[in-house]
């Protein structure tokens, strides 16, 4: 397994996701990034979403700022190649596509894949997850 997470900076004169409807609007990216999970390696599961909406105008335009967490199985990946880079490459792009629909500007700030920690221990077998993940080819 790997870990995922994504930061994400959104900025436009509207969206249509309101900012007294945060729950709201991270579960609509919840479902965006299960979405790209369920494309991109067969499934996944989102741990986190976080929606932090600035109280204040920047130039007229409203912000919002999108943390993700979310576990998925590198190994599974769609595409080829599949190296961590064109991993990351291939989330961010689908998120970015499916994010500007609800935010409008979007901007996938950064996109991170890492091994899941050597702390998740799979008793029976003995080895931690780590030693099944190939996000480094």
């Amino acid at each position: 397994m790997c870990i995922l997470q994504v930061y994400v900076q959104c900025h436009d004169k509207f969206f249509e996701v309101s900012a007294d409807e945060v729950e709201n609007a991270e579960l609509m990216v919840e479902d965006i990034v299960s979405r790209v999970l369920l494309d991109l390696f067969n499934g996944g599961t989102v741990d986190d979403v976080a929606i932090h909406f600035s109280p204040t105008l920047y130039m007229g335009l409203q912000r919002c700022s999108i943390q993700v967490r979310a576990e998925c199985s590198c190994q599974c990946f769609t595409r080829l190649p599949g190296t961590k880079e064109s991993m990351e490459l291939a989330i961010e792009a689908s998120m970015s596509s499916l994010l500007r629909e609800l935010f409008g500007s979007v901007s996938v700030e950064n996109v991170a894949l890492q091994p899941a920690s050597q702390a998740a221990v799979d008793q029976s077998t003995r080895y931690s997850y780590i030693d099944r993940c190939t996000c480094y080819s």
